[in-house]
């Protein structure tokens, strides 16, 4: 047993080119710890819904994109001998499922990026803000 003060990091990622640097850190410090991983990533239920009614038979979907890039931290993980799992949250306040998904896998960390896909410039996305602001857990934020 690791005695680092992590073994279960909690990963959101919305799949942008950020999140692939943010990934590859996660991995090498859970790497380095012994930790495991849990990606999440959050589909908005607004966006599902609009979605549903408009999507061709067959097309892909928000959660069809959600699980290809769950699967794509999963291999980088494994490549890197460090266990994973994934989910993928649903709600329209993605920082609320983070934090549910960090109860829920009982995660000692999240590790997050200072601005998701919509963020830019140095100011701290209002998702991650959120997540800062109610955690009752670490929060290492990424730039």
């Amino acid at each position: 047993m690791s005695s680092a003060p992590f073994h279960k990091i909690l990963l959101p990622v919305d799949g942008s080119l950020s999140t692939a640097k943010l990934v590859r850190q996660c991995i090498e410090f859970a790497s380095k710890i012994d930790a495991s991983v849990n990606a999440i990533h959050v589909v908005p239920t607004s966006h599902l819904e609009a979605e549903a009614s408009m999507r061709p038979p067959g097309s892909g979907c928000p959660e069809d994109f959600a699980r290809r890039v769950l699967q794509e931290v999963c291999v980088s993980a494994r490549l890197a001998g460090v266990r994973c799992g994934t989910m993928v949250g649903r709600s329209n306040d993605a920082w609320r499922a983070i934090l549910r998904a960090a109860g829920d896998t009982e995660s000692d960390v999240i590790c997050i990026l200072s601005h998701g896909r919509l963020g830019a410039g140095n100011r701290i996305g209002s998702q991650t803000a959120q997540v800062l602001e109610h955690a009752r857990l670490p929060v290492l934020v990424f730039r």
